[in-house]
């Protein structure tokens, strides 16, 4: 048998539950975010598009020169990077055959350099990019429902 202050207690614990219900989405949304910079910076050094870690350490939430979002259905996450040429390195860009760019080779590694007067004469017409952004997405898509089920329990936990 049910009693009425049972009741009561199980209607304030559905209150607070509802009050806590917006910051909760929010610490969901903050964990997600968290997890997708260490996928991007995994995804980028995975594809070895780093020579400086510009871009690398770049991703930050929020804005930036580049902004990418990313929607988990109800709940947007934006992403951004202050390095111009991610857009670029992640989708690919085109380049003009015999330009000249100005750098350095270290190994196999071509380092960008301005102003140097060694350098290399652009043959490719096309750059493919690494997707990087786009493999980062399908693994926090894969990776989202268990941290949000590990947070909703948590979240059932604190108020039941």
């Amino acid at each position: 048998m049910i009693e009425v202050n049972e009741l009561e207690n199980l209607a304030g614990k559905f209150e607070n539950a509802a009050r806590g219900l917006r910051p909760f989405l929010g610490e969901v949304l903050e964990e997600a975010g968290n997890e997708f910079l260490d996928i991007v910076q995994d995804e980028i050094l995975r594809a070895g598009n780093v020579d400086t870690r510009l871009l690398l350490e770049s991703f930050s939430r929020g804005s930036g020169y580049n902004v990418f979002e990313l929607d988990l259905g109800s709940l947007m996450l934006t992403i951004g990077t202050r390095v111009e040429y991610a857009k670029w390195v992640n989708e690919g860009h085109s380049q003009s055959p015999g330009r000249f760019v100005p750098g350095i080779w270290r190994g196999e590694r071509f380092i960008y350099t301005p102003g140097a007067k060694t350098g290399m004469v652009l043959k490719a017409s096309r750059v493919q990019g690494s997707n990087f952004f786009d493999k980062s997405i399908e693994v926090l898509r894969r990776m989202f429902p268990d941290i949000a089920e590990a947070k909703f329990q948590g979240f059932i936990n604190r108020y039941f």
